[in-house]
């Protein structure tokens, strides 16, 4: 993929281009630069690196954000995808009755908070981490929010 690096920011000269593993995302102006570069990129893939892109490669208006590792992305800011705010919300039921019934590992309890406080950090969360740390019952195994 490092080939695809060096293509979209040396030879098509895209400013806002971003890639974690084998997904990216680009960021321009209108639908027909993004028809235009996309085709671009689906040549060069299929060509120089005998790939295919997915078929959930798209172009979307800013206005709905981009759905990239674990964040809803806007031009302003990041929120959680709703699949991480459900995950974490069944865990903490999960510890809470754990809790009530003396068999929580408050070790194992602590690594997953801490796991997705870390993710949730890198984004406009402060509320809602605050309103799931003020839920878990054994929140003074904790160390923060």
């Amino acid at each position: 993929m490092n080939e695809l690096d060096h293509y979209v920011k040396e030879e098509l000269k895209i400013k806002y281009y971003v890639r974690y593993m084998d997904d990216f995302i680009i960021l321009l102006k209108n639908k027909d630069e993004c028809k235009y570069y996309l085709n671009k990129i689906e040549k060069f893939i299929n060509s120089k690196l005998n790939l295919e892109l997915n078929n959930k490669s798209r172009y979307y208006p800013n206005k709905f954000g981009s759905n990239f590792c674990g964040y809803i992305i806007f031009e302003d800011y990041k929120i959680l995808r709703k699949r991480s705010k459900t995950k974490i919300k069944k865990k903490i039921k999960l510890w809470n009755k754990l809790y009530k019934l003396d068999k929580l590992d408050f070790n194992k309890m602590k690594m997953g908070w801490n796991s997705w406080l870390g993710h949730a950090y890198h984004c406009n969360s402060y509320n809602l981490r605050l309103k799931l740390y003020n839920s878990i019952l054994a929140k003074s195994y904790l160390d923060y929010y």
